[in-house]
């Protein structure tokens, strides 16, 4: 069979080089801004987390799918995607200053970002291991972000016993700290009365989930349900577990309306 290739992209975005003690080499930062960013006031500014070490386009790239559908013009939206050096599980190893990944993120990437961009409404958008970082960090911290969308990802894990989270959680009493029911447990009223979570399926985390896994998307909704915790949901549709499977603009579209129904 010959090599198939795919139609041109052109891609237009910014790229940061970041250097940092809290990672173990160097990684980027990518910025694609709206063509009219000159003329769009307080511009969200929508953090896309990756699921996968470095620079990886393995399962698409969220900016790609973000420049492909035009999203960043037709919401006035500024998209931002860090790269990681290691698995992005958004924890901080105590014993380890170059594995602070949640640190990494809150104190510098953040920061550098408002700089640029001063926006007062950030987002978060994310699949797999990065959709529930999305919702872990909107959760701890409702006051930074005001709303994440998650595709297709493992939210309603309890021990940290899958997927490289045994090196991140070495303790496994450490991970209440990150697992998300027990945050929305504790810490869900934070969220207030207007819908700051979406959760979309499925691929390998939501309807009819493969046999070494579970529908980690129902069983949140149930729970969200029973916290009274508004939320969007959508679990009927099946779309492969990558970024270019078609889901990017529907979770655009909900950040986009949970934003102006939160009022930032």
């Amino acid at each position: 069979m010959p090599a198939k290739f795919s139609p041109p992209l052109r891609l237009d975005y910014l790229q940061y080089s970041v250097t940092s003690t809290r990672q173990q080499f160097e990684t980027v930062v990518r910025v694609l801004e709206p063509d009219d960013l000159a003329n769009i006031k307080n511009p969200p500014v929508v953090y896309l987390l990756p699921s996968t070490p470095e620079l990886s386009h393995r399962s698409g790239d969220g900016l790609d799918e973000a420049l492909r559908g035009d999203l960043h013009n037709r919401y006035g939206m500024v998209f931002v995607a860090p790269t990681y050096s290691d698995w992005p599980w958004m924890t901080d190893l105590p014993d380890q200053p170059t594995l602070q990944q949640l640190m990494f993120f809150l104190d510098e990437i953040v920061p550098f970002v408002d700089g640029v961009y001063p926006s007062s409404t950030r987002a978060l958008i994310g699949y797999s291991k990065g959709g529930s970082a999305a919702v872990q960090i909107l959760v701890r911290y409702p006051e930074l972000f005001t709303a994440a969308a998650a595709f297709d990802s493992p939210v309603m894990k309890t021990r940290p016993d899958d997927w490289e989270m045994p090196f991140f959680w070495p303790n496994p009493e450490h991970f209440a700290d990150f697992a998300i029911p027990h945050l929305l447990r504790t810490r869900g009223e934070r969220l207030g009365g207007a819908p700051r979570i979406a959760l979309f399926g499925y691929g390998n985390f939501g309807k009819d989930a493969p046999a070494w896994s579970h529908d980690h998307l129902s069983e949140a909704h149930a729970l969200l349900d029973e916290l009274g915790i508004p939320h969007v949901y959508d679990n009927e549709r099946y779309r492969a577990h990558r970024w270019d499977s078609g889901w990017l603009p529907d979770a655009v579209d909900a950040v986009s309306e949970m934003i102006a129904q939160t009022g930032a």
